[in-house]
């Protein structure tokens, strides 16, 4: 009798047979056109061409950020109609930072999720603020990124990276030191100063000393330190010519000092500047130090304002003298909590000060108060940035969020003296409880330099 299935069972069997002898024709065929086919290998120039297109391909695919660079903070920002022009993603908490580690303990700031920072050269620098005039205001902390910035327009590089140490255990890839050499103290630490006279000795030579001074007679320094009294006013301008553009202009670069604990702020008293920093012949010898004390004794300035809001008040002395101020930062410090309501009226008053609505390019910016164990056990970093940053931007200026960026630097503790058998690490970002060496101040500049250059369209 015969079974329903056994026709198909040889049918099954049939088609199996054809597929497999099929398959190895393919296979066959393939394995002969692989062999006759000679093998291509890059040569000469076009080999790192290609194997660097062959890298890029395998980095999309892996999708991985470690081997994909990802765009410059430049190109993100020069894009037609960009949304991020402004350069407030920047420095904005949701922003990844990470501190790449150098190998004199220095770090250099990146942005790895985001975008590459522009490294800025002092030639470029200038190039991009030709023709402009920034103010800074503020405490010590604004104080030393301001003398940094000055320093690099001046000198074509940022200072030492470190204060001055003996000996020097800093030292860079490529084996050079970098600290401040003991005769050569460094421009943001004032403790370098110490064995020359301290404060005045440092601020004499800021303003021009006998011979022009650290910065070469370009800078001129109403300041003193008379008991607990002080006054600082800075204006420091770049050589003619130095701005590397025909017809550029140069760059101006002001400091005024405001300080004092919470509900009884001290804004500093000063004297008009004579405009010697245009002409290189700024001087500040310790006769005219001595004089300033005189002055300073018996109250005699130009200006002498209880209040910040009274100085930026458009027609006031102190106005007069920053007319044509196109960038403003301002930061309170580790004086205490501003006020909401105080700190809207002065990002208002600083949004006119730089031209309002009829200077749109112009920009005005609270600057946050960087990181160290006393912003974060007082809670300042906070308080900024729920309650001072909504009001600066409604008073119509921007929030510039460095205490984001140096935000881990808050977790270091200080101990004074360091013991002795740690604190290696804290002494590499600080000097002292709340003052950065002065390489922390070269890397939040170029971030600054990011904010202010990469919008800017190329002419």
């Amino acid at each position: 009798m015969k079974r329903l299935g056994d026709s198909n069972g040889r049918n099954f069997l049939y088609c199996f047979i054809i597929l497999h002898a099929v398959l190895e024709l393919f296979r066959a065929q393939t394995l002969s056109n692989t062999i006759s086919a000679p093998v291509q290998h890059p040569t000469g120039v076009n080999a790192v061409q290609q194997f660097a297109s062959l890298n890029q391909s395998a980095s999309n695919q892996n999708n991985t950020k470690g081997n994909d660079p990802g765009p410059t903070c430049y190109e993100l920002m020069q894009q037609g109609h960009s949304a991020f022009a402004d350069g407030s993603f920047l420095t904005r908490k949701t922003t990844k930072v990470v501190w790449k580690m150098r190998h004199d303990g220095s770090r250099e700031l990146t942005l790895p999720l985001s975008c590459r920072l522009t490294r800025y050269t002092a030639k470029e620098a200038r190039q991009c603020l030709a023709g402009k005039s920034l103010l800074f205001i503020g405490d010590s902390l604004t104080r030393y990124q301001y003398l940094s910035f000055a320093y690099f327009l001046e000198y074509n590089k940022f200072p030492p990276r470190f204060q001055a140490k003996s000996p020097c255990n800093q030292i860079d890839e490529h084996g050079f030191k970098t600290c401040s050499e003991p005769d050569d103290p460094n421009v943001c630490a004032e403790g370098d100063w110490l064995r020359y006279g301290g404060w005045p000795a440092y601020l004499q030579s800021l303003g021009g000393g006998v011979d022009g001074g650290l910065f070469n007679g370009r800078m001129e320094a109403h300041t003193l330190r008379n008991g607990g009294k002080a006054v600082e006013n800075m204006k420091y301008v770049t050589a003619e010519g130095k701005n590397d553009l025909n017809d550029g202009g140069r760059v101006t670069f002001s400091y005024a000092m405001e300080s004092g604990w919470e509900g009884s702020e001290y804004f500093s008293p000063g004297w008009n500047f004579t405009g010697c920093a245009f002409t290189g012949t700024c001087r500040y010898t310790p006769e005219q130090y001595e004089e300033k004390i005189k002055l300073d004794e018996t109250r005699s300035f130009d200006w002498n304002y209880t209040k910040i809001t009274d100085a930026l008040q458009k027609g006031s002395s102190f106005a007069e003298q920053h007319l044509g101020t196109n960038y403003v930062l301002y930061n309170r410090g580790l004086w205490g909590r501003i006020n909401q309501n105080t700190v809207k009226d002065v990002m208002e008053l600083m949004y006119n000060f730089t031209g309002g609505k009829e200077s749109m390019a112009n920009r005005c910016f609270f600057r946050s108060t960087t990181g160290c164990e006393r912003t974060r056990s007082n809670g300042i970093n906070n308080y900024e940035y729920t309650t001072v940053r909504r009001a600066t931007y409604d008073g119509g200026c921007e929030y510039v969020d460095v205490a984001h960026l140096t935000e881990e630097f808050s977790t270091l503790f200080y101990n004074h003296p360091p013991p002795a058998r740690s604190g290696l690490e804290y002494g590499s970002v600080f000097w002292d409880a709340v003052h950065y060496q002065p390489w922390v101040y070269e890397e939040l500049n170029q971030v600054l330099l990011n904010i202010l250059c990469n919008s800017q369209k190329p002419t």
